[in-house]
């Protein structure tokens, strides 16, 4: 099955000079880097790890990460990638890989089907030329934050509830008990 995209490879710096230069194109993930025999990119390096890291293209074809397996590190572009599985780093089209005293120029390219779903084109004429019919603006309206209300904010008006109104006058009935209740229960 022919994929959607290629990662290409290609050797900047090397201790074995006769691959300065070369390059190597991979059409599937993941990507094996290390001085042994079973990677898919063989670096002929004594500073390299025998599997030394792992390129991995996510399924949507936006991004490829590099994961560290090596013991003597690896960086990308200066930064150092963070070592072990489950750690990852995610790679730039033109970034440098540097494992061991190796630096390799990592590029992905995808296929024009693949660009034009991710990235489409747009019509931008109509950024050239004035609105035919002018633009209402709206009046400004008050945002209300729903995040940071704390509770439910009731307006004050000056109507007394009828709860309120009788338990006023329960009272002034008790008062006016205790104050004349002697002179009517003699």
């Amino acid at each position: 099955m022919e994929e959607n995209w290629v990662i290409t490879l290609s050797f900047l710096e090397s201790p074995d000079k006769s691959l300065i230069g070369k390059q190597k194109s991979f059409s599937k993930s993941p990507i094996s880097l290390g001085r042994a025999e079973n990677n898919d990119m063989i670096v002929t390096d004594p500073a390299v790890s025998r599997n030394h890291a792992i390129l991995r293209i996510t399924s949507d074809f936006t991004r490829v990460f590099i994961t560290d397996m090596s013991t003597h590190g690896t960086e990308v572009s200066g930064k150092v990638v963070p070592k072990g599985r489950g750690s990852g780093f995610t790679l730039e089209n033109g970034d440098a890989i540097k494992i061991g005293n190796t630096i390799l120029q990592y590029e992905l390219k995808l296929k024009s089907s693949v660009q034009s779903t991710m990235i489409g084109t747009m019509d931008r004429s109509f950024l050239e030329k004035a609105p035919e019919v002018p633009i209402e603006v709206e009046e400004e309206k008050e945002i209300v934050d729903t995040h940071k209300r704390s509770a439910p904010s009731f307006k004050k008006e000056n109507q007394f509830s009828p709860l309120y109104i009788g338990i006023i006058i329960i009272c002034i009935i008790i008062l006016l008990f205790l104050l004349f209740g002697s002179y009517f229960f003699e």
